[in-house]
């Protein structure tokens, strides 16, 4: 029997966050429509599919997207290109699903609120829960559509859709059961951040090695459905079973523990502020401290993993020069292509960092904390400026430290004949570009907060042409809607001065934008 009040807290759920699920699902089903578009367009004969699934068939290349079987396939070769994307969008999905409606909105003050009526504690909980399955469920239908269209079989097209939604719900359980452990919302996406980066690792041990180890990771779950082979079906179960289960205990705990509590609640603070906290910017500094480190360490682990890597997939290139056309680096040398493609790959992560900073200030003003903050002596430009001050510092920091040690790896790596600083300059040369989504963050906080979903659209659009662009050859006017493509993508080639003025410019006129929106505006925002 359902506990009390679950009809009406899926309903409220569902009206609160609608847009934003809304925007996820849409985002997700256009990212593999396109892809699969692109890719049924480009391989239209079995010779050019298969020239494809020789080309990637390289160990290093399997630590990096995974192991498709059944590759030599229309259906393999669009998970390969898709695969990358999906190892991080489609856990970030589950993860969000859940901790917006569950811990977020205990800190908020909303949730008591509403538990004072006839509505059962674990109501929330499993509310949460049933919306993502639905929007989940969505998301496998879409991408089920989008393969068949693309002439990918039928049976192939659900397992693979439903496969990838089974990564969706493990997350979505996990969060569930995290958001009853830890006090802060920050605590759920953290914990769901390093297990993600756990299945990822583990997922490309066992992929590169070919042991048993893939299965520990729910990202290998994924992998072993082989959806474009043999098709098992019942691998299903296992993420199924452990989404219900990780779920089924985080609705347990929501009924045992009290309001406003958890679990793990960590030791007892400091009974005054320290000094740098009363200053806007310490504060922010503070506020933005967990996302500032939590993308750090995203980017550090890339860079680890890639400059490892580095002569295995240059060898790699040269053994089978089909490789180089996949990656989009025909024709240049291996050494330098490779260099600038994970140097896109550390700026995508970026501009990750900057849109979600600028939406901390959003969630600030809408769970009340920013009027109080204004109320004293703080004046708008202060607030404002000190958040921009500590995200920007907080970029430089992500895009030097990965860089750096993108570079240090790559050289260890090839044994020196990598040089450090070209590669550093090359990293530091797209924060103009990263830059310019944080101007659209902060353009849409300022003019239209209700309409933040833009910036998040402006990352998926720079992400999906980043990371597809060079493999697809995609047409030049969609490259062109990425701010990175106007870097000049270094070092493979020269760093396009004129290009980072205008970014620079760019960036400005929209951060000038949002500032001025902001002091002019009504604060809540509407």
């Amino acid at each position: 029997m359902s506990p009390p009040g679950v009809a009406t807290m899926v309903k409220v759920q569902w009206r609160a966050r609608r847009k934003g699920i809304a925007v996820w699902v849409l985002g997700l089903v256009a990212g593999l429509w396109a892809t699969a578009a692109i890719v049924a367009g480009t391989y239209t004969t079995q010779e050019q599919i298969q020239g494809y699934a020789d080309s990637v068939a390289s160990p290093a290349l399997y630590a990096i997207n995974g192991h498709v079987v059944g590759i030599a396939t229309l259906g393999g070769v669009i998970q390969d290109e898709f695969g990358f994307m999906a190892s991080f969008l489609m856990p970030l999905f589950g993860i969000s699903l859940i901790a917006g409606s569950t811990r977020r909105e205990e800190e908020s003050g909303r949730l008591e609120a509403l538990l004072a009526g006839r509505i059962d504690r674990r109501a929330p909980v499993l509310a949460a829960l049933l919306v993502a399955v639905a929007a989940i469920a969505s998301v496998a239908v879409g991408f089920s559509v989008a393969l068949a269209v693309s002439g990918v079989p039928t049976s192939s097209a659900i397992l693979d859709g439903a496969s990838m939604a089974g990564v969706s719900l493990v997350f979505a359980g996990l969060s569930a059961l995290c958001a009853q452990l830890f006090l802060h919302s920050r605590g759920v996406y953290s914990a769901g951040f390093a297990v993600l980066v756990f299945a990822y690792v583990t997922r490309g041990i066992g992929d590169v090695t070919g042991s048993w180890v893939t299965w520990l990771s729910p990202l290998g779950w994924q992998e072993k459905t082989e959806p474009f082979a043999a098709q098992h079906w019942w691998v299903l179960a296992i993420p199924v079973a452990a989404g219900l289960l990780l779920g089924a205990g985080g609705i347990g705990l929501a009924g045992r523990r009290d309001l406003g509590s958890a679990l793990w609640r960590g030791g007892a603070g400091p009974q005054e502020a320290a000094p740098w906290l009363r200053h806007p910017i310490g504060l922010a500094a503070w506020l933005h401290r967990p996302s500032i480190v939590g993308w750090l360490l995203g980017s550090v682990v890339l860079a680890v993993v890639m400059g490892a890597l580095t002569q295995q997939i240059v060898d790699a290139i040269v053994a089978n020069p089909s490789l180089g056309d996949a990656m989009g680096a025909s024709g240049v040398q291996p050494e330098t292509a490779f260099l600038a493609i994970v140097s896109l790959y550390l700026a995508v992560i970026g501009c990750g960092f900057v849109v979600q900073a600028t939406a901390t200030l959003r969630h600030e003003e809408a769970e009340g904390r920013l009027e109080p903050a204004l109320a004293g002596t703080t004046t708008r430009s202060g607030w404002l400026g000190a958040h921009t001050l500590v995200i920007v510092g907080g970029l430089v920091l992500i895009a030097a430290a990965g860089s750096l040690v993108f570079a240090l790896t790559a050289a260890w790596s090839t044994d020196g004949s990598v040089d450090v600083w070209p590669v550093v300059r090359s990293g530091l040369a797209y924060l103009p570009a990263e830059l310019t989504l944080a101007g659209l963050a902060l353009a849409a906080f300022g003019l239209f907060p209700r309409a933040y979903a833009v910036a998040w659209a402006g990352f998926t659009l720079t992400t999906t042409i980043a990371f597809l662009g060079p493999g697809l050859k995609l047409a030049d006017w969609i490259l062109d809607l990425a701010p990175t493509t106007h870097v000049g993508n270094p070092p493979l080639g020269d760093i396009d001065g004129v290009g980072l003025l205008a970014l620079g410019a760019v960036a400005l006129l929209l951060g000038g934008a949002g500032w001025f929106g902001f002091r002019r505006r009504a604060v809540p925002g509407t």
